[in-house]
């Protein structure tokens, strides 16, 4: 059975929207599912952030050593370990980014965000033809809006009342987060497999520069999606995400017995509940990785 006709099976069984681009960068045989269909990225998202903030550290524009003091302002709910230390650290900005990827630190996020800004990451997408990654809001702004928030600045009440209304049980609509018509963080699986591929191949600005940003992304530590049902010891650099009812993760996995690397980018929405999502990833990227080793 092809892979094409073994991913189709395992979503057959599904009853979210998925999107999915499978890439064999040694074969270059492809899976493609609504590939080219735009989906919420979620915290995917800090993947652009992260590499346009490379970009600039081999510009010369951004100093990775630069320590940043983190104030009570900074603090953003949700993923990330930042928020739990007391006001007043003082952290590298490769700390940030850093923590942003393996532990999809909210906080972390919206720091990098601000110091490069939004329209710098898709002035990036765009200069490497990637037309159809788009970057609207930050991690604040965006978890205000799957809440029902206006997404206006900080204060200490209205990170209270986001903080509650995120860990409550009121189901809030996708009304807004799962919206291609509106401005959003979205992305089609076709084009985040090949930002992807770029790093794989060195070809991010420089072979050192990917490797670099490769070098954090092995570090991943939430590892139930891509890397959840593969060998263990098996070299993966991915990035997930996770908002309503949109489970995501893109990465990198890496075969042994020098078969090469594939490219997996899968997103969705619609999922019931979260672990649904996860699992259907975990299943079809073990469905890849076994059919990629026995080619």
């Amino acid at each position: 059975m092809k892979l094409q006709e073994k991913v189709e099976e395992i979503l057959r069984a599904r009853d979210a929207t998925f999107g999915i681009s499978i890439k064999n960068l040694q074969t270059n045989e492809e899976v493609n599912i609504n590939e080219d269909q735009l989906f919420q990225m979620a915290s995917v998202f800090k993947i652009p952030i992260l590499l346009t903030l490379f970009d600039q550290v081999y510009a010369g524009k951004i100093d990775l050593t630069k320590r940043i003091k983190i104030t009570k302002k900074d603090y953003v709910p949700g993923s990330g370990v930042i928020q739990e230390m007391d006001p007043g650290i003082e952290v590298t900005v490769k700390d940030l980014a850093t923590l942003m990827i393996i532990v999809s630190d909210n906080l972390a996020t919206d720091k990098i965000y601000h110091m490069i800004g939004p329209e710098a990451i898709e002035k990036k997408m765009r200069e490497i033809g990637l037309d159809n990654i788009k970057i609207k809001h930050s991690c604040w702004e965006l978890l205000s809006l799957t809440v029902g928030m206006e997404p206006k600045a900080y204060t200490d009440e209205r990170f209270a009342e986001l903080h509650k209304r995120l860990y409550s049980d009121e189901k809030f609509g996708d009304d807004y987060v799962l919206r291609v018509d509106k401005e959003n963080n979205l992305c089609t699986p076709k084009e985040m497999t090949s930002l992807l591929e770029m790093i794989a191949n060195g070809e991010f600005v420089s072979e050192e520069c990917s490797e670099r940003i490769l070098d954090i992304m092995f570090r991943q530590q939430l590892t139930q999606r891509i890397p959840g049902r593969l060998p263990f010891g098996v070299k993966v650099a991915n990035k997930t995400g996770t908002i309503n009812s949109a489970v995501n993760d893109a990465g990198i996995v890496y075969l042994p017995d020098n078969k090469g690397a594939f490219v997996i980018s899968v997103f969705s929405q619609g999922n019931e509940e979260v672990y649904s999502g996860a699992e259907t990833i975990a299943q079809i990227s073990k469905a890849a990785f076994d059919y990629f080793l026995r080619v």
